[in-house]
């Protein structure tokens, strides 16, 4: 600090004062012990809002660890950990020009963009975003970027390897209701029909009629799951090997419900709370109708309901359901 008074502009007299100060940030108060300067030729007192002593950002960090909220560096270095500018991923987030720029330099961020910028740890959901926002840069740039996530997601998460290169399509078709498959958005959509626990039978059942309701009303599903004919109904392709993950990994719960000595039913319930940020609030509207439409269906009467669907009264045994019969739903 140099001897000239920062709002008279006199040199000497600068001395520094120890103060106390209580601030409100967003309805909570926050005290702390900061250094400021006083001029003894005007008597006015300032801080250098450039030093590392800058109270109000000292007060920031201290809130944002009190809700568990990123630091400017932590977004600064997701950001970086990926190689995009700030324009680029603001553009991919749908945010405003400088706001990326604000919070990376000590703006309090919102905590709904917080939450956003969280699910950047995962570099699946990023890939994912990338995907759906084809405006957000150039081709080349995007085919190079989707290109380096892919091989992100494939060294960080060996099971999301397996699970994509021998069980997910990668083409986009009428049997994926013309959306890539998201394995976040199908995990996330157990997660949410599994709160309080929900059998087996129901969860499969749930998740196609979230999928080709939302393809029904706006064409396009939820997830990109495809779906087949079985025995009871129609069920997410490979459904048995999502939630063994899920499970191995404790993700959900499984309990054993019996019926009778030969009857035994399997029941789900989600450990890991949903994350609803990956869904638009269009998906989060279907998905709380089709749970609320079935909430007093038995294993038995849904899966009657779903059998009397004309998708799975056209299609054969383990032959796939096209999205086409989402116009023919019953909800």
């Amino acid at each position: 600090m140099n001897d000239i008074c920062a709002l008279c502009g006199e040199e000497g007299g600068i001395e520094t004062v120890h103060k106390k100060k209580a601030f409100k940030i967003r309805g909570e108060h926050i005290d702390i012990d900061y250094e400021a300067f006083r001029c003894n030729k005007c008597g006015e007192e300032f801080i250098n809002s450039k030093s590392e002593d800058d109270p109000l950002a000292r007060v920031y960090r201290i809130y944002r660890k009190r809700h568990n909220m990123l630091q400017p560096e932590e977004i600064k270095g997701l950001r970086k950990k990926y190689g995009l500018t700030q324009s680029e991923l603001s553009r991919v987030l749908g945010w405003g020009a400088v706001t990326l720029s604000r919070y990376e330099n000590g703006s309090l961020q919102d905590k709904t963009h917080d939450r956003q910028l969280k699910l950047l740890r995962e570099p699946q959901i990023l890939l994912e975003w990338i995907r759906e926002s084809s405006e957000a840069m150039g081709g080349q740039r995007r085919e190079s970027l989707i290109h380096s996530l892919q091989k992100l997601v494939r060294d960080e998460h060996p099971i999301e390897r397996y699970l994509e290169e021998y069980f997910v399509h990668d083409e986009q078709s009428i049997f994926t209701g013309f959306k890539p498959f998201s394995m976040d958005k199908f995990f996330n959509a157990i997660f949410y029909f599994c709160r309080g626990g929900t059998l087996k039978t129901v969860i499969n059942k749930l998740l196609f009629y979230a999928d080709f309701k939302h393809f029904k009303e706006y064409t396009t599903c939820i997830t990109g799951a495809q779906y087949i004919h079985l025995d009871y109904g129609p069920v997410p392709e490979h459904y048995e090997i999502y939630l063994g993950k899920l499970a191995n990994e404790g993700a959900i719960e499984i309990n054993e419900i019996y019926y009778s000595e030969d009857v035994v039913g399997q029941k789900y319930t989600t450990i890991e709370e949903p994350l609803l940020t990956i869904f638009s609030d269009k998906e989060l509207i279907t998905l709380a109708k089709v749970k609320d439409y079935f909430k007093g269906f038995s294993a038995t009467a849904i899966k009657k309901f779903s059998h009397e669907e004309r998708g799975y009264e056209e299609t054969s045994y383990r032959q796939p359901i096209s999205y086409e019969y989402a116009s023919f739903l019953k909800i």
